[in-house]
C-alpha cells in the first residue's frame, strides 16, 4: 500500500531520518517505535507529503489522525462530524460511539463544546466509520482515560485495513502491532513481531552480545599471557620490541573491551 525508497529528512545541514527502502503491505497493523525526537512524526509527514520517493497504492484511502484534530468541523454536532462521509449505516455509527463511550443525547452536542478526550474520540470514531482502508494514527490517547483507551484498542483490533500507529502507549502498540517500524540513529529497522517480542529478542541479543564478550575477553588474557612469556625467554633484541609492540596493542584491545 505505502513504498518508501531513498528518502531522507533533514534539518539543515544535519539529517534526522533516512530511509533506504520501506514497503507497508495490505492489512498490516504497523507499529513506529523510538525515542522522543527520532522521527516517528517526520516519517507520517513523508508519507503523507506526495514526495516522488513515495508511492501510495492507487488502492490506498489514507486518514489521518493527527494531534491537532484538524478533521472536526466545531460547528457541527458529533454525529453530523461522524456521519458526515461515512460509508456505514447509522446503527453501526451509534456503536462505534458508544463503544467510545458517546452516548444517548451527547451525540448532539457540538464538537466546538467537548473536551479534549471527547474530541480525539470522535475524530477516532469519523475515520473509523469513513472509506479509508489506511489509518495512520499520530499518538491517538492523548487525552484519552484507561476506558476508553482499551475501547480504542478493541476497534483498532477488529479493523481490516491497513493501520500506522505511533503511541507511547505500550500496551496498545503491544497489543495492536504485528510488526515494528524501529527508528535508531536516524535509520529504520523492520521487524517482524509485536513489542513484547521485539523486547525479548533484544534480551537475548544483549545474553549473546555479552557471552561473546566475555570469550573476547578471556582469548585476550590467553594472547597476552602467551606474549609476557615468550617476552621472558626471548634474547633478541629486534624480536623483543616485536613482541612488546603486540603486548601495548593488545592491553589497548582489552581496556577498549573493558569500557
Amino acid at each position: 500500500m505505502i513504498y518508501l525508497e531513498n528518502v531522507t529528512k533533514s534539518f539543515g545541514n544535519r539529517e534526522l531520518l533516512k530511509i533506504n527502502k520501506l514497503e507497508i503491505g495490505d492489512g498490516e497493523k504497523v507499529g513506529i517505535v523510538g525515542k522522543n525526537g527520532a522521527g516517528k512524526t517526520s516519517l507520517i509527514n513523508r508519507i503523507l507529503s506526495n514526495d516522488e520517493n513515495v508511492r501510495i497504492s492507487g488502492q490506498a484511502k489514507i486518514g489521518y489522525f493527527s494531534q491537532d484534530l484538524s478533521i472536526l468541523d466545531n460547528e457541527a454536532t458529533v454525529f453530523q462530524n461522524v456521519m458526515n462521509d461515512t460509508i456505514q449505516s447509522e446503527v453501526t455509527v451509534r456503536n462505534i460511539l458508544a463503544n467510545l463511550n458517546i452516548k444517548g443525547n451527547d451525540v448532539y452536542k457540538k464538537v466546538g463544546v467537548l473536551s479534549g478526550g471527547e474530541r480525539v474520540k470522535v475524530s477516532i470514531a469519523k475515520l473509523l466509520v469513513s472509506d479509508y482502508n489506511v489509518l495512520i494514527l499520530d499518538e491517538p490517547t492523548n487525552f484519552l482515560d484507561i476506558p476508553s483507551i482499551e475501547a480504542l484498542e478493541k476497534l483498532l483490533r477488529e479493523y481490516k485495513g491497513t493501520i500506522l500507529l505511533v503511541t507511547h502507549d505500550k500496551t496498545l502498540i503491544n497489543n495492536i502491532a504485528q510488526n515494528l517500524l524501529i527508528i535508531e540513529d536516524k535509520n529504520i529497522v523492520e521487524f517482524e513481531g509485536n513489542l513484547e517480542k521485539y523486547q525479548e529478542y533484544k534480551e537475548k541479543k544483549k545474553l549473546v552480545n555479552k557471552a561473546n564478550l566475555e570469550n573476547d575477553k578471556l582469548l585476550l588474557s590467553m594472547k597476552i599471557s602467551e606474549i609476557i612469556s615468550k617476552l621472558s625467554i626471548e634474547k633478541d633484541e629486534g624480536k623483543r620490541n616485536e613482541l612488546e609492540q603486540i603486548y601495548k596493542e593488545l592491553i589497548e584491545k582489552k581496556k577498549d573491551l573493558l569500557l
